[in-house]
């Protein structure tokens, strides 16, 4: 089985592209799989419950997901660039329980916003490597060329938007951010490479979309970040 994961707060709720992307495609991925494709969220909750999500919850249990709920109350009133990393990794790192209780043997771990091309599956399992990912423009990550391949690979840090893993990364790995070491994306490459001797490659004729293509800061998306309490 290989296990799709997201994790999303109240606020991705204001735009369909934003909470749906990840399995926009859903029919279309598990047609072009030969594995087993299931599908599962993190939501963290906030005092208005799973109401907001009533959208979301639904569009995922169409496709025969599954979803567990975390609260993680540090007293926080909005969510912005400054605390949003603690609540982020929490919720990556259910998906990893999830997938290790799964016995998964692949994680393709997304952004809610970002939509994996239909045939991600056999696509990412061609690489033949524990850690990869497709190409994302939004954020224009470059690095050396992975020679051996009939397809153009590169060795580089991927982007969480989109990242796969397979289960003898994910069950040894656990998702975090680090005031030296920077967010959950640079953190979990560093902790491959260091810990693990696993670099990254990133298949660069394999492109996943990330809604919308050019992003900022959270203050800067238009989203409704409130935090009830």
């Amino acid at each position: 089985m290989i296990t799709v994961c997201t994790t999303l707060a109240t606020f991705a709720m204001d735009s369909p592209e934003v909470w749906g992307s990840w399995m926009g495609n859903a029919e279309q991925v598990r047609e072009n799989s030969d594995t087993p494709v299931d599908y599962f969220a993190a939501i963290q909750t906030d005092a208005r419950g799973l109401e907001p999500f009533a959208p979301f919850i639904e569009r995922l249990e169409a496709i025969g997901g599954q979803y567990w709920t975390y609260v993680f109350d540090d007293g926080r009133t909005n969510v912005d660039m400054s605390n949003r990393l603690r609540h982020l990794t929490l919720g990556q790192n259910i998906c990893t329980e999830y997938s290790t209780a799964k016995r998964a043997t692949h994680m393709l771990f997304m952004a809610a916003d970002c939509m994996p091309p239909d045939d991600i599956m056999p696509r990412m399992l061609e690489l033949n490597h524990p850690l990869c990912a497709p190409y994302i423009n939004t954020y224009g990550l470059t690095g050396p060329d992975v020679e051996g391949h009939p397809f153009p690979v590169m060795d580089t840090m991927a982007s969480a938007a989109c990242i796969f893993i397979s289960s003898d990364v994910f069950r040894r790995l656990r998702w975090r951010s680090d005031y030296e070491d920077g967010s959950d994306d640079p953190c979990y490459h560093k902790d491959a490479k260091e810990l693990l001797n696993i670099h990254t490659y990133i298949r660069k004729d394999v492109i996943a979309k990330h809604y919308p293509e050019a992003v900022g800061d959270y203050a800067s998306r238009g989203y409704d970040t409130t935090v009830v309490r």
